[in-house]
């Protein structure tokens, strides 16, 4: 995680509908996010490979991907992430297949 992305993390989770349909308070919120960005990996991203995405909102998280040698993106939006990762071997994942793939491997 770079701190661009950490910080478009923090404010998209703390907007009042993702408040209201998680259940959980600002306070909340802020512990879990707390807790990702402590465990996370640090990417400096040295290059910036764009535009590669359909979405150029998407690209920020795509150089942090690349940047930091990722396996895969999880996310729920795969299309935009499945051909612009493949040329870097960077997978788009949805959630289930993320937990699919790791209980397979168990």
């Amino acid at each position: 995680m770079d701190y661009k992305l950490a910080c478009e993390y923090r404010d998209v989770a703390l907007r009042r509908e993702h408040l209201h349909a998680s259940g959980k308070s600002i306070s909340e919120t802020a512990v879990i996010l707390d807790t990702l960005e402590a465990i996370a990996d640090p990417v400096f991203v040295a290059f910036r490979h764009r535009p590669l995405s359909a979405d150029a909102d998407d690209d920020m998280i795509l150089d942090v991907a690349i940047n930091g040698n990722a396996d895969a993106i999880v996310t729920n939006n795969t299309r935009h992430f499945l051909e612009a990762g493949r040329p870097f071997n960077v997978a788009a994942l949805t959630p289930a297949e993320l937990l699919k793939s790791m209980r397979e491997r168990s």
